[in-house]
């Protein structure tokens, strides 16, 4: 199994998601793990690095079917990825991935907000009563705080990072290596 530890602020992380979801689209052993990289409780300005990273990444996520566009604001991340793991288990994962990365690198949406991530999740066609209890579940966000303070410790930091039956492998590998990682040789 390829698991793909991401964050929607991530430039690097968005252009490895565009590059994954069509290999889980098309049976690949591909997993989705977003992680909160920063950590954050409020929105933070933009910083240099997060506007380096955007400028890095542009063309390929731009070839890719993503506009990536300077972000006005540093949301915090864990609702987003709180949602995400709902949509998952509605079956609209790869659409929640997708969304919420047009809306924060495209539209300048707040992804901090748990009004626009209601707005944006019934976009996709989640059920908004059901994504307004799951970012209210507190259970549900100290679970989530949890598991990524323990792949913190695992060692995963900055993202976009791959993980390979239990190893790191960076996320800038080749199509051809991640298509011989997600489908084992068989394809």
């Amino acid at each position: 199994m390829l698991v793909l530890h991401h964050d929607v602020t991530s430039a690097a992380a968005a252009v490895a998601v565009l590059r994954l979801q069509p290999l889980a689209d098309a049976g690949g052993q591909v997993a989705f793990s977003g992680i909160d990289v920063l950590g954050l409780a409020i929105s933070i300005p933009v910083t240099r690095d997060l506007l380096i990273e955007q400028e890095r990444h542009a063309d390929r996520a731009a070839a890719l079917g993503l506009e990536l566009r300077a972000p006005s604001r540093q949301p915090p991340t864990l609702a987003c990825h709180l949602v995400g793991e709902l949509a998952d288990e509605r079956g609209q994962g790869a659409a929640w991935r997708l969304a919420s990365l047009r809306a924060f690198w495209t539209e300048d949406r707040d992804l901090g907000d748990h009004a626009e991530l209601t707005d944006l999740a019934e976009d996709i066609g989640l059920d908004a009563a059901d994504v307004t209890a799951r970012l209210a579940d507190r259970t549900a966000v100290r679970d989530l705080r949890s598991r990524m303070a323990a792949q913190r410790q695992r060692g995963i930091g900055g993202v976009p990072v791959l993980e390979v039956d239990g190893a790191f492998v960076p996320a800038d590998l080749s199509d051809a290596d991640l298509e011989q990682l997600a489908f084992g040789g068989t394809r």
